[in-house]
Protein backbone atom coordinates (compact mmCIF):
# COMPACT_ATOMS: atom_id res chain seq x y z
CA UNK A 1 0.00 0.00 0.00
CA UNK A 2 1.43 3.30 -0.62
CA UNK A 3 0.54 5.92 1.58
CA UNK A 4 0.88 9.63 1.33
CA UNK A 5 2.73 11.85 3.01
CA UNK A 6 4.55 14.83 2.22
CA UNK A 7 7.28 16.04 5.05
CA UNK A 8 8.52 19.93 5.60
CA UNK A 9 11.35 21.73 7.48
CA UNK A 10 10.45 24.86 9.47
CA UNK A 11 13.39 26.69 10.57
CA UNK A 12 13.68 29.32 13.27
CA UNK A 13 15.55 31.18 15.80
CA UNK A 14 14.12 29.63 19.03
CA UNK A 15 13.64 31.83 22.41
CA UNK A 16 13.38 28.25 24.32
CA UNK A 17 17.06 27.30 22.81
CA UNK A 18 18.86 30.56 23.66
CA UNK A 19 18.05 31.54 20.26
CA UNK A 20 19.90 28.88 18.48
CA UNK A 21 18.59 27.62 15.24
CA UNK A 22 15.75 25.43 15.77
CA UNK A 23 14.84 22.62 12.52
CA UNK A 24 11.23 21.04 12.86
CA UNK A 25 9.88 18.43 10.24
CA UNK A 26 6.65 18.89 9.77
CA UNK A 27 4.43 15.67 8.00
CA UNK A 28 1.39 16.07 6.10
CA UNK A 29 -0.34 12.69 6.24
CA UNK A 30 -3.48 11.49 3.97
CA UNK A 31 -5.39 8.45 5.51
CA UNK A 32 -6.33 5.79 2.91
CA UNK A 33 -9.71 5.20 4.74
CA UNK A 34 -10.79 8.20 5.92
CA UNK A 35 -9.02 10.49 3.26
CA UNK A 36 -8.67 12.91 5.71
CA UNK A 37 -5.09 14.73 6.66
CA UNK A 38 -3.57 15.63 9.75
CA UNK A 39 -0.19 17.08 10.62
CA UNK A 40 2.20 15.58 12.87
CA UNK A 41 5.69 17.54 13.85
CA UNK A 42 7.66 15.80 17.01
CA UNK A 43 8.23 19.20 18.38
CA UNK A 44 4.78 19.42 19.39
CA UNK A 45 5.26 16.82 22.27
CA UNK A 46 6.14 19.56 24.19
CA UNK A 47 3.26 22.01 23.12
CA UNK A 48 0.81 18.84 24.36
CA UNK A 49 2.07 19.27 27.87
CA UNK A 50 1.23 22.94 28.09
CA UNK A 51 -1.97 22.52 26.15
CA UNK A 52 -3.47 19.41 27.53
CA UNK A 53 -1.80 19.75 31.21
CA UNK A 54 -2.88 17.34 33.81
CA UNK A 55 -6.44 16.24 34.67
CA UNK A 56 -7.14 17.67 37.58
CA UNK A 57 -9.21 14.30 39.23
CA UNK A 58 -10.73 15.94 42.29
CA UNK A 59 -11.92 18.89 40.06
CA UNK A 60 -13.45 16.57 38.11
CA UNK A 61 -15.49 14.78 41.00
CA UNK A 62 -16.49 17.74 42.62
CA UNK A 63 -17.72 18.62 39.18
CA UNK A 64 -19.57 15.42 38.69
CA UNK A 65 -21.26 15.66 42.26
CA UNK A 66 -22.77 19.36 41.65
CA UNK A 67 -24.45 18.29 38.42
CA UNK A 68 -25.53 15.34 40.13
CA UNK A 69 -28.93 17.05 41.16
CA UNK A 70 -30.13 18.18 38.31
CA UNK A 71 -28.88 15.45 35.93
CA UNK A 72 -32.43 14.15 33.87
CA UNK A 73 -29.99 10.81 33.24
CA UNK A 74 -29.95 9.66 37.13
CA UNK A 75 -32.29 6.94 37.91
CA UNK A 76 -35.04 9.07 40.14
CA UNK A 77 -35.93 11.52 36.91
CA UNK A 78 -35.23 9.27 33.64
CA UNK A 79 -38.57 7.43 34.13
CA UNK A 80 -40.18 11.08 34.05
CA UNK A 81 -37.87 12.71 31.68
CA UNK A 82 -37.04 10.41 28.81
CA UNK A 83 -38.86 10.63 25.53
CA UNK A 84 -40.76 8.09 24.51
CA UNK A 85 -41.67 6.81 20.82
CA UNK A 86 -45.11 6.61 19.43
CA UNK A 87 -44.64 3.00 18.24
CA UNK A 88 -43.08 1.02 21.48
CA UNK A 89 -41.71 1.57 24.91
CA UNK A 90 -38.44 2.56 25.38
CA UNK A 91 -35.85 -0.57 25.07
CA UNK A 92 -33.53 -1.63 28.06
CA UNK A 93 -31.26 -4.21 29.28
CA UNK A 94 -29.40 -4.13 32.73
CA UNK A 95 -28.87 -0.36 33.80
CA UNK A 96 -29.04 0.68 30.37
CA UNK A 97 -31.94 2.60 28.51
CA UNK A 98 -32.74 3.65 25.15
CA UNK A 99 -35.25 6.66 24.02
CA UNK A 100 -35.83 9.27 21.73
CA UNK A 101 -33.35 12.14 21.55
CA UNK A 102 -35.26 15.35 22.62
CA UNK A 103 -33.27 17.30 19.56
CA UNK A 104 -32.51 14.77 16.86
CA UNK A 105 -29.67 14.59 14.54
CA UNK A 106 -30.40 13.22 11.18
CA UNK A 107 -33.40 10.99 10.31
CA UNK A 108 -33.50 8.90 13.63
CA UNK A 109 -31.58 9.80 16.99
CA UNK A 110 -31.39 8.48 19.92
CA UNK A 111 -29.51 8.36 23.66
CA UNK A 112 -28.58 5.32 25.69
CA UNK A 113 -28.22 5.98 29.03
CA UNK A 114 -25.14 3.29 30.26
CA UNK A 115 -25.44 2.80 33.71
CA UNK A 116 -27.46 4.29 37.07
CA UNK A 117 -23.96 6.23 37.53
CA UNK A 118 -23.40 9.70 37.40
CA UNK A 119 -20.13 9.65 37.16
CA UNK A 120 -17.08 7.13 36.35
CA UNK A 121 -13.64 7.82 35.77
CA UNK A 122 -12.24 6.39 32.50
CA UNK A 123 -10.77 3.59 34.56
CA UNK A 124 -14.29 3.01 36.00
CA UNK A 125 -15.95 1.72 32.90
CA UNK A 126 -16.72 -2.14 32.64
CA UNK A 127 -17.32 -4.65 29.71
CA UNK A 128 -20.82 -5.21 30.41
CA UNK A 129 -21.82 -1.42 31.08
CA UNK A 130 -21.09 -0.79 26.96
CA UNK A 131 -22.05 -4.44 26.23
CA UNK A 132 -25.74 -3.30 27.52
CA UNK A 133 -25.96 0.21 25.44
CA UNK A 134 -24.20 -1.40 21.86
CA UNK A 135 -26.85 -4.28 22.83
CA UNK A 136 -29.25 -2.01 23.00
CA UNK A 137 -28.38 0.01 20.02
CA UNK A 138 -27.95 -2.33 17.68
CA UNK A 139 -31.30 -3.96 18.38
CA UNK A 140 -32.75 -0.69 17.83
CA UNK A 141 -30.91 -0.12 14.75
CA UNK A 142 -32.12 -3.85 13.55
CA UNK A 143 -35.75 -2.63 14.21
CA UNK A 144 -35.30 1.06 11.95
CA UNK A 145 -33.74 -1.12 9.65
CA UNK A 146 -36.92 -3.13 8.80
CA UNK A 147 -39.37 -0.54 9.48
CA UNK A 148 -38.23 2.16 7.84
CA UNK A 149 -35.48 1.21 5.71
CA UNK A 150 -32.96 3.51 7.55
CA UNK A 151 -29.87 2.88 5.38
CA UNK A 152 -26.89 3.93 7.44
CA UNK A 153 -25.96 4.14 11.34
CA UNK A 154 -23.42 4.57 13.47
CA UNK A 155 -23.49 4.12 17.29
CA UNK A 156 -21.25 6.96 19.13
CA UNK A 157 -20.27 8.90 22.50
CA UNK A 158 -18.95 11.40 24.07
CA UNK A 159 -17.33 11.31 27.42
CA UNK A 160 -17.04 14.95 29.46
CA UNK A 161 -18.11 18.48 28.22
CA UNK A 162 -14.52 18.82 26.61
CA UNK A 163 -15.38 16.07 24.33
CA UNK A 164 -18.92 17.92 23.72
CA UNK A 165 -21.27 15.59 26.15
CA UNK A 166 -23.71 18.18 27.25
CA UNK A 167 -24.36 15.72 30.59
CA UNK A 168 -21.86 14.62 32.36
CA UNK A 169 -23.65 10.55 32.68
CA UNK A 170 -22.01 8.12 30.87
CA UNK A 171 -24.41 7.74 27.65
CA UNK A 172 -23.83 7.35 23.86
CA UNK A 173 -25.69 7.90 20.54
CA UNK A 174 -27.47 5.79 17.83
CA UNK A 175 -27.49 7.89 14.39
CA UNK A 176 -29.06 6.23 11.41
CA UNK A 177 -30.46 7.48 8.06
CA UNK A 178 -31.17 6.95 4.38
CA UNK A 179 -28.00 8.64 3.47
CA UNK A 180 -24.11 7.85 5.18
CA UNK A 181 -22.75 10.58 6.92
CA UNK A 182 -19.46 12.58 5.47
CA UNK A 183 -16.94 10.67 7.25
CA UNK A 184 -18.65 7.18 6.53
CA UNK A 185 -19.17 8.16 2.93
CA UNK A 186 -15.68 8.73 2.52
CA UNK A 187 -14.48 5.62 4.50
CA UNK A 188 -17.35 3.58 1.53
CA UNK A 189 -16.41 5.43 -1.42
CA UNK A 190 -12.53 4.51 -0.75
CA UNK A 191 -13.11 0.98 0.25
CA UNK A 192 -14.75 0.49 -2.94
CA UNK A 193 -11.87 2.23 -4.84
CA UNK A 194 -9.78 0.47 -3.17
CA UNK A 195 -11.31 -3.11 -4.25
CA UNK A 196 -11.93 -2.01 -7.75
CA UNK A 197 -7.83 -1.05 -8.16
CA UNK A 198 -6.41 -3.74 -6.13
CA UNK A 199 -8.80 -6.34 -5.75
CA UNK A 200 -8.57 -6.84 -2.35
CA UNK A 201 -10.22 -5.21 0.98
CA UNK A 202 -8.14 -1.68 2.04
CA UNK A 203 -8.39 -2.90 5.53
CA UNK A 204 -6.78 -6.17 4.67
CA UNK A 205 -3.69 -4.17 3.04
CA UNK A 206 -3.87 -1.64 5.94
CA UNK A 207 -3.48 -4.34 8.69
CA UNK A 208 -0.06 -4.92 6.59
CA UNK A 209 1.27 -1.98 7.97
CA UNK A 210 3.58 -2.97 10.88
CA UNK A 211 4.34 -0.53 12.39
CA UNK A 212 0.73 1.12 12.75
CA UNK A 213 -0.61 -3.00 14.21
CA UNK A 214 -1.31 -3.56 17.63
CA UNK A 215 -2.48 -7.35 16.81
CA UNK A 216 -5.40 -9.56 17.12
CA UNK A 217 -8.00 -9.22 20.21
CA UNK A 218 -11.03 -11.47 19.87
CA UNK A 219 -12.90 -11.01 16.93
CA UNK A 220 -11.27 -7.99 15.82
CA UNK A 221 -7.49 -6.98 14.95
CA UNK A 222 -6.14 -3.63 16.08
CA UNK A 223 -4.02 -0.76 14.11
CA UNK A 224 -3.70 2.79 14.71
CA UNK A 225 -4.40 4.92 10.99
CA UNK A 226 -1.69 6.37 9.69
CA UNK A 227 -3.89 10.14 9.73
CA UNK A 228 -5.60 10.03 12.54
CA UNK A 229 -8.95 11.64 13.03
CA UNK A 230 -7.40 12.07 16.76
CA UNK A 231 -5.13 12.43 19.54
CA UNK A 232 -4.39 8.29 20.54
CA UNK A 233 -6.35 7.18 18.08
CA UNK A 234 -7.00 3.22 18.54
CA UNK A 235 -9.03 1.31 15.73
CA UNK A 236 -10.80 -2.11 15.42
CA UNK A 237 -11.93 -3.82 12.74
CA UNK A 238 -14.23 -6.73 12.38
CA UNK A 239 -14.65 -8.91 9.22
CA UNK A 240 -18.42 -8.26 8.87
CA UNK A 241 -19.81 -5.57 6.43
CA UNK A 242 -22.83 -4.84 8.20
CA UNK A 243 -23.43 -3.52 12.07
CA UNK A 244 -26.29 -5.73 12.23
CA UNK A 245 -24.22 -9.03 11.51
CA UNK A 246 -22.46 -8.39 14.70
CA UNK A 247 -23.23 -11.18 17.15
CA UNK A 248 -22.59 -11.49 21.13
CA UNK A 249 -18.75 -12.64 21.04
CA UNK A 250 -18.39 -9.63 18.32
CA UNK A 251 -20.68 -6.91 21.34
CA UNK A 252 -18.17 -8.33 24.01
CA UNK A 253 -15.42 -8.01 22.36
CA UNK A 254 -15.63 -4.25 21.09
CA UNK A 255 -17.22 -3.72 24.53
CA UNK A 256 -14.05 -5.27 26.53
CA UNK A 257 -11.68 -3.20 23.75
CA UNK A 258 -13.53 0.35 24.98
CA UNK A 259 -12.61 -0.63 28.37
CA UNK A 260 -9.09 -1.68 27.93
CA UNK A 261 -8.80 2.07 25.88
CA UNK A 262 -10.38 3.92 28.40
CA UNK A 263 -7.94 2.22 31.21
CA UNK A 264 -4.83 3.38 28.51
CA UNK A 265 -6.00 6.51 28.09
CA UNK A 266 -6.73 6.76 32.29
CA UNK A 267 -2.97 5.54 32.40
CA UNK A 268 -2.06 8.42 30.66
CA UNK A 269 -3.24 10.98 32.37
CA UNK A 270 -6.17 11.53 30.50
CA UNK A 271 -10.24 12.06 31.32
CA UNK A 272 -12.34 12.57 27.93
CA UNK A 273 -12.99 10.57 24.81
CA UNK A 274 -14.99 10.28 21.68
CA UNK A 275 -16.27 6.83 19.92
CA UNK A 276 -17.77 5.61 16.66
CA UNK A 277 -18.78 2.02 15.81
CA UNK A 278 -19.69 1.99 11.87
CA UNK A 279 -20.40 -0.18 8.75
CA UNK A 280 -21.05 0.60 5.70
CA UNK A 281 -24.53 0.56 4.49
CA UNK A 282 -26.92 -1.83 6.79
CA UNK A 283 -27.52 -4.02 4.11
CA UNK A 284 -23.82 -5.00 3.70
CA UNK A 285 -23.55 -3.80 0.02
CA UNK A 286 -20.22 -2.34 0.58
CA UNK A 287 -16.81 -3.33 0.80
CA UNK A 288 -16.02 -1.25 4.13
CA UNK A 289 -15.35 -4.07 7.39
CA UNK A 290 -17.78 -2.91 10.69
CA UNK A 291 -15.19 -1.47 13.02
CA UNK A 292 -14.31 1.11 16.37
CA UNK A 293 -12.96 4.04 16.34
CA UNK A 294 -11.45 5.79 19.44
CA UNK A 295 -9.96 9.26 20.32
CA UNK A 296 -9.05 11.06 23.70
CA UNK A 297 -10.11 14.56 24.05
CA UNK A 298 -9.04 17.99 25.95
CA UNK A 299 -8.44 16.85 30.05
CA UNK A 300 -10.92 18.32 32.50
CA UNK A 301 -9.76 20.95 34.71
CA UNK A 302 -10.62 24.30 35.57
CA UNK A 303 -9.48 26.86 32.92
CA UNK A 304 -8.68 24.38 29.72
CA UNK A 305 -8.30 25.29 25.89
CA UNK A 306 -10.52 23.67 24.05
CA UNK A 307 -8.41 21.33 21.32
CA UNK A 308 -10.91 22.30 18.15
CA UNK A 309 -9.88 25.34 16.61
CA UNK A 310 -10.07 26.62 13.30
CA UNK A 311 -7.54 24.12 11.64
CA UNK A 312 -9.51 21.47 12.51
CA UNK A 313 -13.19 22.96 12.38
CA UNK A 314 -12.87 25.20 9.30
CA UNK A 315 -9.67 24.02 7.23
CA UNK A 316 -10.85 20.31 8.38
CA UNK A 317 -7.33 19.26 9.44
CA UNK A 318 -6.22 16.99 12.24
CA UNK A 319 -3.03 17.81 14.23
CA UNK A 320 -1.57 15.03 16.45
CA UNK A 321 1.21 15.04 19.30
CA UNK A 322 2.28 11.84 18.82
CA UNK A 323 2.52 9.47 15.84
CA UNK A 324 0.40 6.56 15.69
CA UNK A 325 3.43 4.52 15.33
CA UNK A 326 4.10 5.34 18.82
CA UNK A 327 0.59 5.46 19.84
CA UNK A 328 0.28 1.51 18.89
CA UNK A 329 3.56 0.87 20.51
CA UNK A 330 2.63 1.83 23.57
CA UNK A 331 -0.90 -0.12 23.61
CA UNK A 332 0.55 -3.29 22.27
CA UNK A 333 2.64 -3.16 25.36
CA UNK A 334 -0.04 -2.26 27.54
CA UNK A 335 -2.26 -5.13 26.12
CA UNK A 336 0.79 -7.82 26.76
CA UNK A 337 0.99 -6.71 30.09
CA UNK A 338 -2.59 -6.88 31.31
CA UNK A 339 -2.54 -10.56 29.46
Amino acid sequence: MKLKVVKEKFEFLNPMKNMERDTQIIEYREDPLTGTTCIFNPATAEKAKIFYGSTDREALREFAEKTKESCFFCPKKLETSAARFLEFENLKRGEAVLFPNLYAAFHDSVVIVLTKKHFLDLNEFTPEIFENGISLGLKYLEKRFKEKKIEYGVLGGNYLPQAGASIVHPHMHVLSSKVPFRVLKRMIENSEKYHRENGVNIIDDILKERDRYIGKFGSMELYTPFAPLGNNEIDGVIRKRSLLELKENDIKDISHLLTEVLKFYYEEGLSSFNFMIYSGALNGKDNLYCGIKIISRQNFKQYYTNDIWYLLKILQESLIFESPEETAKKFREVLKRRK
